[in-house]
């Protein structure tokens, strides 16, 4: 059972209204009983405009006294109809405000009667008839008509439980019939207040379905609140998406989905984008985030600057082959060797930024160097990061070309020479490090210590103090002087090792050969200035086979 039952209540209604034989007699008040029967030769039918009475007067009418103010005669019918059915008043109020058809019995006297109500443009017709058969007149099967009635009111419990607007029109646009949730927004939209709901209800959308949408298309529509804070949102207004449907008789159906909460939801991500986009406006890095399609469906000005592409050709959401293709005609990314190796390779680059892996440094024929990082987002869509690192790498290059610089000056110099850091950790070594104690300095830089070192010195020389104020110094617990000391390998050969402070907490250890030097590297490593410690000079030691040990100065 669809819509059009309700538009068939009311002509069913219309239709019950049979032709009267007699007048009535008045209905019973206060528990009295009936009079005697009155004769009349037509039916009675009410029409009522806003509560004023439209119907002429019949002096012999049951149920509208003779002089009744025609402003106040909806209310004396309601009275004098609530004798008929208990329901008649509620209906009667029901017909008033929202235009809601009805079909009642009620008994009169012996007699029982039918009672129809329903709304007619701007009107409102109540039509009282008898139930019984004559000529000229039809008559309903009373459970036929129940059955209709019971599944007429179901349905306007449906639609009056859901929380879709409905309302039919005529062609002129007056609206025939109107649900809950529609009477509910008049309600709201007047205040508030219940007695503002009258018949005809107004046409909220009309300025918005002028002309009507097409069948199965969606048109969106504003209402404005008397008070924004009843509102879901940030305009301060209800949202709908309107459906209209032609029907038969020339009428519109028409139904109206509340969107708040989806227009908030499209405001809170539209302002969530905004902030993003004036975030990466303010960023250094070139931004370029590809949907699904893999076509460019967000960017940031250091993209444009970076890339020197046009806004023009960013804003048509290019796709990932063609944004690299336009990237390599303006030399912005390394020219391949071939162009089918490339492609292959824009595939490969594809695959590693789903999986995040992707990072890769390009240097271009200008001399500029670009950091390019690919990471996945979330609904398979990839982001494309690209850096301007010129001025990183080329502080790299010179730092690495002042590190081979001062590595040749110190492979240049005489001896063997080891620099460690404030934390003891070995940073430079020269090639008589490796020719006088065997170790490789680009092996050990930045993990051998100076207790290791000092362990592997002390292996290959014979027994001294040295070791222990080397490792003291570097600790701190010695003053910070430069000081020299001698030792002899276990070879026989004289070093002369001079240790001195350098910046930073860092140190140096220099290892010479005495012998045949004399005075000269006794010179060369004289300690002077304070912060002597006792054991600052040292005495040569004498050769191999006269060593003698000194329980105070082991190590």
């Amino acid at each position: 059972m669809n819509m059009m039952l309700f538009g068939g209540v009311s002509l069913l209604s219309a239709g019950v209204a049979v032709m009267l034989t007699g007048c009535f007699a008045r209905p019973p008040r206060d528990g009295a009983a009936a009079t005697g029967p009155v004769f009349a030769d037509r039916p009675r039918r009410y029409e009522f405009r806003e509560g004023y009475l439209l119907s002429p007067a019949d002096p012999c009418d049951a149920f509208l006294p003779p002089g009744t103010d025609r402003t106040a005669a909806f209310g004396v019918l309601a009275r004098s109809l609530g004798g008929l059915n208990p329901d008649l008043p509620a209906r009667l109020a029901a017909l008033a405000r929202r235009g809601e058809a009805f079909v009642l019995q009620g008994v009169f006297g012996p007699d029982t009667l039918s009672v129809a109500g329903r709304a007619d443009g701007d009107r409102l017709i109540i039509t009282i008839g008898p139930t019984e058969a004559g000529s000229g007149r039809q008559v309903i099967d009373g459970p036929v008509l129940q059955a209709l009635q019971t599944e007429a009111e179901d349905l306007r419990h449906a639609l009056d439980f859901g929380l879709a607007a409905m309302w039919k029109e005529d062609g002129p646009g007056r609206i025939l019939w109107a649900n809950g949730p529609y009477l509910a927004l008049v309600e709201r939209l007047a205040g508030g207040d219940p007695g503002a709901v009258t018949w005809p209800v107004p046409q909220l959308f009309a300025d918005q379905l002028d002309p009507m949408p097409e069948p199965g298309s969606l048109r969106r529509c504003r209402l404005a609140l008397p008070d924004s804070d009843l509102a879901t949102t940030a305009d301060g207004a209800l949202w709908f998406e309107v459906s209209a449907h032609r029907l038969e008789d020339d009428g519109t159906l028409c139904c109206a989905v509340p969107i708040d909460r989806l227009v908030a939801a499209e405001t809170s991500l539209r302002n969530f984008v905004q902030t993003l986009s004036k975030t990466f406006a303010h960023l250094p890095i070139g931004l370029a985030i590809f949907d699904r399609r893999r076509e460019l469906m967000l960017f940031n000005p250091a993209l444009v600057t970076l890339s020197t592409l046009s806004p023009e050709f960013l804003s048509g959401r290019p796709g990932l082959v063609a944004f690299l293709d336009a990237l390599r005609d303006r030399q912005r990314m390394p020219e391949p060797k071939n162009y089918r190796s490339w492609r292959d390779e824009i595939a490969r680059l594809e695959q590693s930024a789903e999986q995040g892996t992707y990072q890769e440094l390009w240097t271009l024929s200008t001399g500029q160097s670009f950091r390019v990082i690919g990471r996945p987002h979330p609904d398979g869509a990839v982001a494309f990061m690209f850096e301007d690192i010129t001025s990183e790498v080329s502080l790299t290059r010179k730092f690495r070309g002042d590190l081979e610089l001062y590595q040749s000056v110190l492979d240049d110099t005489p001896g063997a020479v080891a620099v460690f850091s404030g934390e003891g950790r070995l940073v430079l070594a020269n090639d008589g490090y490796a020719a006088l104690w065997g170790d490789d300095p680009k092996d050990l830089i930045g993990a051998l210590s100076v207790a290791e070192a000092t362990r592997g010195w002390q292996a290959r020389c014979a027994p001294t103090g040295l070791w222990a104020d080397i490792r003291q110094f570097s600790a701190h617990k010695t003053d910070r002087a430069a000081w020299s000391a001698e030792l002899v390998l276990l070879d026989g050969r004289r070093l002369a090792a001079r240790v001195a402070p350098l910046a930073g907490g860092a140190m140096s250890v220099r290892f010479l050969a005495a012998d045949g030097e004399g005075a000269a590297a006794g010179a060369l490593f004289a300690r002077s200035g304070p912060g002597q410690t006792t054991q600052a000079r040292r005495e040569m030691a004498e050769p191999r086979a006269d060593f003698q040990v000194r329980s105070a100065g082991t190590d």
